[in-house]
């Protein structure tokens, strides 16, 4: 884990969304004040040495306006939007009823807003184009973000992030249920960034915007190492000693998918992260899947 050294005045932190990925930024800004935002009160982690602000928080109900938001701030949102529309209307309600203007805003998108690209590659220089309602209420939560930093005058960055994975948020449950994945040539391209690097990026764009140098604009988070999905499994399977998953054909695998499933299992694209590492001059601790699974206990 990368600690980013303090500058001699840090900024209070707002966590919109407080789940795995803001618990390890969290241990990365143990010195800030940090309001931490969930649906249900967060707890204050261990050897946290700045002020800990928790907020149980309905961002479908609940109004920001009723809740101790501090002036001057970096927010960093996390929370996915509601699971139907095509609109965020989470952030929506968020950029409207926020009772304070930030410092700077950092919004954790996804590559979903690109769409299904016949396994090509993509870079920040491709139009979005979302196959899936989830994709488009990214869109929108991006645009939304847009307009409300250009509004204000502050700075905004968007990391549109590939599958995030762990030790712990691998398919290790689909393998051994037996899950088929497709084969061969039809099986789409997966993208992807361990946890432990995505939280990396995120303090250090905290620590830059505190030395008021900015990374601003879109960026895509990745491994830069895109796989095919059936090679992801079969890696998979092999470390926890599990037996291979079936491989099928795509319609196959579609058509006994869970609707989320069978939304990222439609959509193949190669995703170029290289601008990210280049603007911070930084490499993922994890190139690749092989990298992360020798971290995990072979078995769990």
């Amino acid at each position: 884990m990368t600690t980013v050294p303090n500058p001699r005045s840090t900024l209070p932190i707002v966590i919109v969304g407080y789940g795995d990925i803001a618990r390890r930024l969290a241990a990365r800004l143990d010195r800030h004040d940090m309001t931490a935002i969930a649906r249900h009160t967060p707890a204050c982690p261990s050897g946290h040495h700045g002020s800990w602000h928790a907020v149980a928080l309905d961002l479908d109900t609940d109004s920001p306006r009723d809740f101790g938001i501090p002036i001057g701030a970096i927010w960093v949102y996390l929370a996915p939007p509601a699971r139907e529309g095509r609109e965020d209307k989470r952030v929506a309600r968020w950029i409207a009823e926020a009772p304070t203007t930030p410092a700077a805003v950092v919004y954790v998108s996804t590559t979903g807003v690109y769409g299904n690209r016949q396994g090509g590659w993509v870079d920040e220089s491709v139009p979005p184009q979302p196959s899936h309602d989830r994709g488009r209420r990214r869109l929108d939560a991006e645009r939304r973000f847009e307009a409300y930093a250009r509004a204000n005058r502050i700075p905004l960055t968007v990391l549109r992030v590939t599958g995030i994975y762990a030790c712990d948020r691998l398919p290790v449950e689909k393998i051994r249920r037996g899950a088929p994945v497709p084969a061969g040539p039809e099986a789409p391209w997966s993208n992807r960034v361990h946890a432990e690097d995505l939280a990396d990026i995120l303090a250090r764009l905290v620590d830059r915007i505190e030395h008021g140098n900015p990374v601003t604009g879109t960026f895509n988070v990745s491994d830069n190492h895109p796989t095919p999905v059936n090679v992801i499994y079969r890696q998979v399977a092999a470390h926890f000693g599990l037996p291979q998953p079936p491989e099928q054909s795509l319609e196959t695998v579609l058509a006994q998918a869970s609707p989320m499933a069978r939304e990222f299992l439609s959509d193949s694209r190669r995703v170029d992260a290289s601008a990210i590492q280049r603007a911070l001059d930084w490499q993922p601790r994890y190139p690749r899947l092989a990298a992360a699974l020798a971290d995990c206990p072979p078995s769990d």
